[in-house]
């Protein structure tokens, strides 16, 4: 039986609308940004890092309403070389998982008893982009590989997440995932680029939380900080956010 919860811990302020934003001010466009990237909404009590513990590394909520149970199912996209994730949430809950990087130039291959490795990227759309790597959709893959249930979807995957998670949102793929793990970017060398970037970070943000998904932890990339030229305050370009779905706790 699924339960909604209730979040624990702080609520940002509600989201302008996207007029209101288009009239903010630089500065003002930031402040609203890093207000909703930077708060965590719902408690996890006991929250674990699994992989390293720096870049690669992943946390995941282990309360017993949230943690993953098998049989399981775990989606990781954007590996760069680097398993330590894959492989501990393997290990740690007896998941099996499916680990997805084109740039990795490997073939599909098992990578050990319950990882497995695909050639694939995500995307919005089935396609070979010009590096000729081989993207799909999320409902592509899943279909591919004939499953249903998520438990844990990881995605780092640099920027593209403003192409592949609206498509996973308006296609209802996340109502069957119980944690989403993903990093959310912008471009700081190019203001009116970072402009239009945060600005679609903020909407993704919103459509988010009215599936149900609250930040469990917020963790800055410590590699990408930077002076803004908006506020001249220290900030990183790269966050990862870890959400709960609140609609999938179970009893």
């Amino acid at each position: 039986m699924h339960k909604p919860v209730i979040p624990k811990v702080s609520t940002p302020p509600s989201l302008p609308t996207k007029e209101t934003i288009s009239n903010m001010t630089n500065a003002e466009l930031e402040e609203l940004y890093y207000t909703y990237v930077g708060n965590v909404d719902v408690l996890c009590t006991n929250r674990i890092r699994l992989g390293k513990p720096d870049d690669g590394g992943w946390d995941v909520c282990d309360d017993i309403e949230h943690r993953p149970q098998p049989p399981c199912l775990v989606y990781s996209f954007g590996i760069n070389h680097d398993f330590s994730f894959d492989d501990a949430v393997s290990d740690k809950y007896g998941c099996e998982v499916h680990s997805f990087d084109p740039s990795m130039g490997q073939n599909d291959h098992k990578h050990s008893d319950r990882v497995f490795f695909h050639n694939l990227g995500i995307s919005d759309r089935d396609f070979v982009n010009d590096k000729a790597w081989t993207m799909k959709t999320l409902t592509s893959i899943k279909k591919q590989l004939h499953h249903t249930k998520i438990n844990i979807l990881k995605m780092d995957i640099e920027h593209d997440e403003y192409k592949a998670l609206p498509n996973i949102i308006a296609s209802d793929e996340l109502k069957d995932v119980d944690q989403l793990l993903f990093e959310i970017h912008y471009n700081p060398s190019d203001v009116q680029k970072a402009i239009i970037e945060m600005a679609r970070g903020l909407e993704l943000l919103r459509d988010l939380r009215n599936l149900g998904f609250y930040v469990f932890h917020f963790h800055p990339n410590e590699y990408n900080y930077f002076t803004s030229k908006m506020t001249g305050r220290r900030r990183t370009s790269c966050s990862e956010l870890h959400m709960l779905n609140v609609n999938q706790n179970r009893e």
